[in-house]
C-alpha cells in the first residue's frame, strides 16, 4: 500500500512541476506579446548598420 501512496505522490509532483512550466510559458507569452504592442518602441539610430524599419502588426 505504501507503494501506491509513493507513486500517488510521485504523479502529484509531476502534474505540479507540468503545470508550473505551463504558467511559465504562457506568462512568457503574454510578456512578448505586450513587448511587441507597446507604442513607446524604439530602435537606436546607427550610422555603421543601416537603416531601422520599425514596422507595425
Amino acid at each position: 500500500m505504501s507503494e501506491l501512496g509513493a507513486l500517488s505522490s510521485y504523479a502529484l509532483a509531476v502534474q505540479q512541476t507540468q503545470l508550473s512550466l505551463i504558467k511559465n510559458n504562457v506568462e512568457m507569452q503574454q510578456r512578448l506579446v505586450e513587448v511587441l504592442f507597446e507604442d513607446n518602441r524604439s530602435v537606436p539610430v546607427s550610422n555603421e548598420i543601416g537603416q531601422n524599419v520599425d514596422i507595425s502588426i
